[in-house]
């Protein structure tokens, strides 16, 4: 593990002496070795975890053809298969930084000409409070003592610049009236699909309903599109809630609204938040309670057994 570790700490300090250097080519740089420092940060852990700390959780395994035997691969697990091993082990940290800057190195990657120095400033910021934990937390060091104070230093900058701008932003929507109680109003999900921040900010503070948000990026000043950026926020919102839904054999969170087609149908209000479609509260024959599931544009009023029972009649 201390090979991991310290691999770990090298990533994130090149990353930010990359980052310091500012370069076009050096940006896209840090942002690489900084989520890769995250991610070993993460396998230390598993490798903490696993049984007498031999780190075998951080493996993939081979079950033999008999199915007895399972034997380690060699190849380590991937981030989301890391993060379920974790939770499996009931250490469930907020993954949103590494999530957030897995997915913007993704999108420098094949998706912006360019890497936005605010933008990566903004990545960046995000991920001290998860080194913190999992250095931390989970394996009792204290990171400050790790890294080098320049090292240090810039990450401080970097999550005091994040969490002004963040600040500014989220008080926008602070009037908003949003009805779940299971999934909440996704203001720290949005990011601009132009330049990749997540500094999204409503034009008019005062706009209450959801669906009449201009949205802007205090970044790039583009203007994202209302309706995808609601419905991507909402899948990343969900994500973990949704993932632990199916494991367990519960229901989802958030569905596709069959009106709009849009995965902006949330199940607890029964209500797609996108375009105010709605289902009956429970069936009109047995009074069963209904799901978007359930739903028919013939027979909206029915479960699926009696929607199918009065068509057979039909």
């Amino acid at each position: 593990m201390d090979k991991l570790l310290a691999n770990a700490i090298d990533s994130i300090e090149v990353g930010m002496e990359d980052f310091r250097e500012g370069s076009e080519r050096r940006l896209v740089s840090s942002v690489r070795n900084v989520y890769a420092g995250l991610l070993l940060l993460g396998k230390a852990v598993l490798w903490q975890e696993s049984p007498n700390g031999d780190g075998s959780l951080i493996y993939y395994t081979r079950t033999n053809k008999d199915g007895t035997v399972a034997v380690r691969t060699g190849i380590t697990v991937n981030v989301k298969d890391m993060q379920d091993r974790l939770a499996d082990q009931g250490i469930t940290p907020d993954w949103a930084p590494l999530n957030a800057i897995q997915t913007y190195r993704n999108d420098i990657e094949h998706l912006y000409s360019t890497a936005d120095p605010n933008v990566v400033k903004e990545q960046l910021g995000r991920t001290l409070p998860l080194i913190q934990t999992l250095m931390g937390d989970q394996l009792g060091i204290d990171p400050q003592t790790k890294f080098s104070e320049e090292c240090w230093q810039a990450l401080l900058e970097t999550k005091d610049f994040f969490e002004a701008m963040q600040a500014a932003c989220l008080l926008t929507f602070d009037d908003i009236e949003w009805e779940s109680e299971d999934v909440p109003f996704p203001r720290t999900d949005m990011h601009c699909s132009d330049c990749g921040s997540q500094l999204i900010a409503q034009r008019d503070a005062g706009q209450r309903n959801p669906q009449h948000m201009h949205l802007t990026c205090r970044n790039c000043g583009e203007e994202p599109d209302l309706e995808d950026t609601l419905e991507a926020a909402l899948i990343e919102t969900t994500q973990a809630d949704s993932y632990l839904a199916v494991k367990d054999g519960g229901r989802a969170p958030l569905d596709t609204c069959p009106e709009c087609m849009r995965e902006t149908f949330i199940v607890d209000i029964g209500k797609c938040v996108l375009c105010d479609f709605e289902i009956e509260a429970v069936c009109a024959i047995c009074g069963e309670r209904l799901d978007v599931t359930d739903y028919s544009p013939e027979h909206p009023g029915l479960c699926s057994y009696h929607a199918h029972a009065v068509s057979k009649d039909d």
